[in-house]
């Protein structure tokens, strides 16, 4: 009897993978065999007839070569015949270089999609304009890249050399995983794989350097309306009187605000949440410290970047006590408020005096 076998790369035709199994065409040679797959069936001497589904790519074609019986003489009477039966392929087990989408479901969580397809939790978040501190919910839909990194749309005027700079990776490893050519030469609207790639983070403004005592800022100093107070920080009046008695001073986050007088730090107090308002952030005013001075009077400090001065501590006039905040930051890729910034749509202070009236007005 002939017996006609295939190996494993015949099994592999037209984007279709099938499973091994013999039958007999002889009827009592198949009993002894069996198959636990789907069979074929004999149409005519030596010709084949099967139906299968694409595992993924086209299905079956009646001008097929693998079921040409001139390439794999078989004949009802001799041969064992091969049944080809598609086989299902996981996913995760395939690698694959194109982006695809996905369906938030019930129970899922950034960690376990970025684990099941493979990239971490940062890659998700960031190819879908989230932060840590945004949520999911079922029915979302997210873009899923290939690997870890970030995608790129390639602008006017942006060479290979620039765009990995910018993005922390590295030259080589962009012209491989998108073919490019050697010479790494790309075109406006090019849509790139950064792999390893991370967002750009603009670089925050020079900090200024803490001082025991700072000297009055140079754009209000000149403007002593108060003998007893200065200026808390140099800038524009953004809002007038408000809130408790309050003035906002707007001007660049870090810019540092000073203490208006000689007095006693009465409350300091932080957070990390970047909620706008509620308990968290104190009401709205986000970081905050108050002073309270010999004459009485209280004045407050809002929407601080960092604080310099605890509870407690005494602080000289001009002292610098902490740094202007309130403005927003880039986190994960994404323009989110600052810790702390409370109340707040841009950098500036919100500056109150309590038991007196509010000498920034008269500037």
């Amino acid at each position: 009897m002939f017996i006609s076998l295939f190996n494993l790369a015949d099994a592999y035709k037209n984007g279709q993978l099938y499973a091994f199994s013999f039958r007999a065409l002889d009827s009592d040679l198949s009993e002894s065999i069996g198959s636990g797959f789907p069979h074929k069936t004999a149409k005519g001497s030596g010709e084949l007839a099967y139906d299968t589904a694409p595992a993924g790519g086209r299905g079956g074609q009646e001008d097929d070569p693998f079921l040409d019986n001139e390439a794999y003489p078989t004949t009802e009477d001799d041969a064992l015949v091969a049944d080809l039966a598609p086989l299902t392929i996981d996913q995760n087990q395939i690698s694959r270089d194109q982006i695809v989408y996905y369906t938030i479901e019930d129970g899922d969580t950034v960690s376990k999609i970025a684990d099941e397809f493979g990239i971490s939790p940062n890659t998700l978040l960031w190819a879908n304009s989230l932060s840590g501190a945004d949520y999911i919910k079922a029915g979302q839909r997210l873009e899923i890249l290939p690997t870890d990194g970030i995608k790129y749309t390639v602008k006017q005027g942006d060479t290979l050399g620039l765009i990995a700079q910018k993005y922390k990776t590295d030259t080589d490893e962009i012209i491989v995983y998108n073919n490019l050519p050697a010479d790494g030469r790309i075109s406006a609207g090019d849509a790139l794989i950064l792999p390893g790639g991370r967002p750009y983070t603009p670089p925050a403004p020079p900090a200024p350097k803490k001082s025991s005592y700072a000297q009055k800022p140079p754009a209000i100093s000149n403007a002593n309306s108060n003998k007893y107070f200065i200026f808390p920080a140099s800038g524009r009046i953004s809002q007038g009187l408000h809130g408790y008695n309050g003035v906002d001073v707007a001007s660049q986050c870090g810019a540092p605000i000073y203490a208006a007088a000689d007095g006693t730090v009465t409350s300091a107090k932080t957070t990390t949440s970047r909620a706008r308002l509620g308990a968290s952030v104190y009401s709205g005013y986000g970081n905050h410290l108050r002073i309270t001075h010999p004459n009485g009077v209280v004045t407050l400090y809002a929407h601080l970047r960092q604080i310099f001065v605890s509870n407690g501590a005494a602080v000289k006039q001009g002292d610098v006590i902490a740094y202007m905040g309130g403005g927003f930051e880039y986190v994960n890729g994404k323009l989110v408020r600052m810790e702390g910034a409370g109340k707040s749509t841009g950098c500036h202070l919100h500056f109150e005096v309590r038991g007196a009236k509010n000498f920034v007005l008269s500037r």
